[in-house]
């Protein structure tokens, strides 16, 4: 009978964490999880390692029970988070694989206060210093946030909302909705080649300009994550293009089969995610403004109208703006109970500018995103919503094809006083008026990941992930956290 009491109690004792963390491709998503969570289950405050490595939570201690569990099948919609596989790529000195499905890391552990106080236990009216914990971690490839807009629209509204009208036009749609608008094919089949040529096409042009929001997303990251699969506008032989209203109506039964392929890829691919995040208690967005400043002026716009959106998605805004409006605070919370003062935009690769650098990069996360950061998180201070970060410090480049290895220098910041910049000469504390002059100038790709694993239990450096673990776990920063 105890034991039976005991097992309940643990039951609804265990307090579960839910965290989403989105961002656009390449921001760093999951080689942050892959550290986050390395640090975790490692977690040894006492132990003798650099403060680089050490993973400080102040008074809190993560046991030696933190275990990663599997929880989903093969063919669940939402995958298990490849956490060995990844782990073991740091170990050999590489960069993580692109990871292209959402999947799900789930971290079983016993967090312990050591300080003055104590969680209340359910029932027993009673505290505890120790807590069972469960944090679940969903990784969602920065591609798939362009089907949010699936949730909840129907096909007809979904087209409605992808040709817009007005100033909500995209460019890139323009000729695509010409040919939809003047069409004269003679049968459905005519018509359905017709559409779904122009989409691709349409498509073509907008990953060629930079712009990423691309739906349906497999057709620029396949569902199987294979190179060679052929870009699909849907699920494979239920492919679908938007129809304006005139010709639905002209043609009802292609709009019909539009409408099924459409529906099946939504249920498929975008509601999983969604209802996902319904359920979610915080949120983290990877900024990667290296990457922002990189791609010119084009890419840069580009970024600027993705990120914005998936900031509105975070802060219940936009996609959930219907949700809000009728739903009341009772049916709102149970959809998307995100609250503000749980979102955060982490801005990425803090290890590659030295102390001026980092300061001018959360300078320009702020220029691009001030605004949308203090409307999601409600701080009137945007600087609160920004957290630096190195989920794992680099420590030097490759050089050539030989595998060797020089030290790795810092991009520094460029003084303040110096108002005209030379594109290249280090980071900005501004944003400069001609970013295609800026384009590639910080080098990324050939920088790796520190080699740590001078044993199997040592994690890897690190830039202020301490702290955001802090966030995610609700409990007090320490002192000067934000730098290790």
């Amino acid at each position: 009978m105890e034991s039976i009491r005991n097992n309940l109690r643990n039951l609804f004792a265990r307090h579960e964490i839910r965290v989403a963390v989105c961002g656009m491709q390449n921001s760093g998503k999951t080689v942050f999880i892959t550290s986050l969570v390395d640090h975790l289950l490692h977690h040894n405050p006492e132990r003798n390692i650099s403060d680089a490595r050490r993973f400080d939570l102040g008074d809190f201690v993560i046991g030696d029970d933190a275990d990663v569990k599997a929880i989903h099948a093969d063919r669940d919609a939402i995958g298990n988070f490849d956490y060995p596989a990844f782990r073991n790529a740091f170990a050999n000195n590489e960069w993580p694989d692109k990871t292209n499905r959402t999947s799900e890391l789930v971290l079983d552990f016993t967090l312990e206060n050591q300080g003055a106080d104590g969680w209340p236990i359910p029932f027993v009216g009673k505290k505890s210093r120790r807590r069972e914990v469960r944090l679940r971690i969903l990784d969602i490839p920065g591609e798939r946030m362009a089907d949010f807009i699936m949730a909840g629209l129907g096909f007809a509204e979904w087209s409605d909302a992808i040709l817009g009208n007005g100033k909500h036009r995209r460019k890139h749609l323009g000729a695509y909705r010409e040919t939809a608008e003047a069409s004269v094919a003679g049968s459905d089949d005519a018509e359905e080649a017709i559409l779904l040529s122009e989409y691709r096409r349409a498509l073509d042009e907008a990953r060629n300009a930079f712009d990423r929001f691309v739906t349906p997303s497999v057709y620029r990251v396949p569902l199987d994550g294979a190179k060679d699969s052929p870009r699909l506008l849907g699920l494979s032989g239920k492919e679908f293009a938007p129809m304006t209203p005139a010709l639905r109506e002209k043609y009802p039964s292609l709009a019909k089969k539009f409408a099924r392929h459409y529906d099946e890829y939504r249920d498929t691919v975008a509601s999983p995610i969604v209802d996902w995040m319904k359920t979610a208690d915080k949120a983290l967005f990877l900024l990667d403004v290296f990457s922002c400043l990189n791609g010119g002026t084009q890419a840069y716009n580009a970024t600027l109208a993705e990120t914005n959106a998936a900031l509105d998605v975070l802060g219940s805004k936009g996609l959930f703006n219907k949700i809000r409006e009728w739903g009341g605070y009772l049916v709102k919370r149970g959809m998307f109970p995100i609250s503000s003062k749980n979102i955060r935009i982490v801005v990425t690769k803090m290890d590659l500018a030295d102390e001026t650098g980092r300061d001018h990069l959360l300078s320009l996360a702020r220029q691009m995103f001030g605004k949308k950061a203090q409307a999601v998180t409600g701080f009137r201070s945007p600087d609160r919503a920004f957290l630096p970060c190195a989920a794992v410090q680099t420590d030097g480049e490759r050089v050539g094809g030989n595998g060797g290895e020089t030290k790795k220098a810092a991009y520094p910041g460029i003084p303040r006083e110096r108002k005209e910049a030379r594109p290249g000469e280090g980071i900005p504390n501004v944003i400069p008026e001609n970013l295609d002059d800026w384009k590639n100038c910080f080098r990324l790709n050939p920088i790796n990941p520190a080699w740590f694993n001078l044993r199997d239990d040592l994690p890897p450096k690190h830039v202020g992930l301490d702290a955001i673990a802090c966030f995610l776990l609700d409990i007090p920063a320490p002192p000067k956290a934000e730098s290790r």
